[in-house]
């Protein structure tokens, strides 16, 4: 099945096979639709994934198959990515890093250290209003998030992003804040060639894709599929794409 979808500004198509949709997915949104229609209010389910994972990608698919499923409840899809903190903020400030080294945020921007968790709460518990603040999106174009620029309007929430159910640090406690969580994991060897890919295709030569993610993605991504919280549904991500019930 095929949608022409758009994620942080860019236009493309999302492919997932037939019976993934049919066993898999289809499943996940008439179960968020049960649980909207117990609930009666706003619905927040979480999508947490790895870096490479695809999870921007399937939200914006579970929106567009929401719309195209009459006996389902339409969801809208949102990413974490917005509440990174600033570029600005990013450059004027840093962290410990795991070996006691201090690391400029903007060095390490995606690590679980350059978002803005306590707003990400805040947000979060708003979204339960009958009529909330918009929310803050990430643009691929300016590389920076641009503040209140998406209205909440669906009865059902779907919050993406990589630390959405990490649990350590500041983000211990998050995954309290959804009705229904899903976690999606793949190989660390898939996700290395996916993020390795991604950055090549951005204009990085390999060798500074492969640095890339040894410094910074491939940490990332060990740290999410090592402490994470239970997820209501886990799925796993096959090297063909293909989703499976794990």
């Amino acid at each position: 099945m095929e949608a022409k979808l758009t994620v942080n500004g860019f236009g493309f198509v999302a492919r997932y096979g037939e019976k993934d949709v049919e066993r898999v997915l289809l499943p996940l949104l008439m179960r968020l639709t049960e649980l909207q229609a117990e609930r009666g209010g706003r619905l927040i389910a979480f999508l947490a994934a790895p870096p490479g994972a695809g999870k921007s990608t399937l939200a914006a698919f579970m929106e567009w198959l929401s719309r195209r499923t009459p006996e389902a409840t339409p969801l809208q899809a949102v990413g974490m990515d917005g509440f990174h903190y600033p570029n600005a903020y990013l450059g004027a400030h840093s962290f410990v890093d795991e070996d006691g080294s201090e690391v400029c945020m903007r060095s390490r921007k995606g690590a679980p250290q350059t978002f803005d968790v306590e707003g990400l709460r805040a947000a979060l518990a708003d979204a339960r209003s009958d009529a909330p603040a918009p929310w803050p999106t990430y643009s691929r174009v300016l590389h920076d998030v641009v503040a209140a620029s998406l209205p909440i309007r669906k009865k059902i929430l779907l919050v993406e992003g990589n630390y959405l159910l990490l649990d350590e640090g500041r983000w211990t406690g998050l995954a309290e804040l959804a009705d229904y969580a899903v976690f999606l994991s793949a190989p660390e060897a898939l996700l290395r060639e996916r993020l390795v890919a991604r950055k090549v295709a951005g204009a990085s030569t390999p060798e500074e894709a492969r640095a890339w993610y040894e410094a910074s993605d491939g940490r990332n991504v060990a740290r999410v599929l090592a402490h994470h919280s239970p997820a209501g549904l886990e799925l796993a991500l096959g090297a063909d794409g293909s989703l499976t019930v794990a």
